[in-house]
């Protein structure tokens, strides 16, 4: 089981559409992601946080975040997804380590997306600047991919002077290791069964466990100990609500120690032990 989304790998730099889908499984992936809400309200979850976007909201969500998305009523929704990777649509050299501050790095836990309501924007032009999007996608005529960017930096640009996001001066200098650094999240997915050692992990990325430890709790708002365990949890509670599983064999295949220490931790985070969270449902 993946939370990946490998069913949807970018392999250009953007994709949009509309959709009237209020139901979206937990998953993560490397690129950015704007929700523009044309009609209805859906709730997105992400790390444990979650917010409703109604008709007229936009949401951009961090790369890499796990997030779901889910009905909020059986009224019909529709909104715009746009899909796009910061690393690959030529952001000028002036401003890349402003646009990261901005896009790829949360500064806290709560950080987990960035929200502008209806009544903080000019709904009009934002809408037009999403249907312009989708269209020039969807029609693709002559420089339709160098209008798409442009759209989209003028909608990253409207982002940053709205949100209350605060970016704080640093004189530390990112370099290149920040970015590859984001694979790490993949490989802790595809490996979260197994004995995960945080120093094995600062090796893969040729850094010392400190300046590890530190850069992940910077970019994710949390330490990797606990990105791990919550990757985990999540694997879990899948099992535990759509197979039969006896709760021995989920420890065993989430990177458990034994089921003693499953439950005391699913306990801890679902405040219920994982027998309870399968006879609710």
């Amino acid at each position: 089981m993946q939370l990946f989304e490998y069913i949807d790998i970018l392999d250009k730099p953007y994709d949009t559409f509309y959709t009237d889908s209020a139901f979206s499984p937990l998953h993560w992936h490397h690129y950015s992601e704007v929700l523009y809400m044309k009609e209805g309200s859906i709730k997105l979850v992400c790390n444990n946080s979650s917010t409703i976007l109604n008709e007229g909201d936009l949401c951009y969500i961090y790369p890499l975040q796990l997030h779901e998305v889910q009905p909020v009523s059986d009224n019909p929704v529709n909104y715009a997804v746009i899909k796009f990777d910061l690393h690959t649509i030529n952001i000028p050299k002036a401003y890349l380590m402003k646009m990261y501050d901005y896009f790829l790095r949360r500064t806290n836990e709560t950080d987990f997306c960035m929200v502008l309501r209806k009544e903080s924007m000019d709904t009009e032009r934002i809408d037009r600047l999403v249907g312009g999007i989708i269209d020039e996608y969807d029609i693709k005529k002559e420089f339709f991919a160098l209008q798409i960017q442009a759209c989209i930096f003028t909608l990253l640009i409207e982002i940053a002077r709205k949100t209350d996001k605060e970016i704080y001066d640093s004189n530390e200098k990112h370099t290149d290791t920040d970015f590859s650094f984001f694979h790490i999240l993949e490989y802790i997915d595809t490996h979260s069964g197994e004995s995960l050692e945080i120093q094995d992990l600062a090796d893969m990325c040729h850094m010392s466990y400190s300046h590890f430890a530190k850069l992940f709790r910077e970019n994710y708002g949390r330490s990797c100990k606990d990105y791990i365990t919550y990757v985990r949890l999540n694997k879990a509670q899948e099992l535990l609500l759509h197979t039969d599983y006896d709760i021995t064999y989920i420890a065993q295949e989430t990177g458990f120690f034994d089921s003693s220490h499953f439950i005391h931790t699913y306990k801890k985070w679902k405040g219920i032990t994982p027998k309870q969270e399968r006879k609710k449902l």
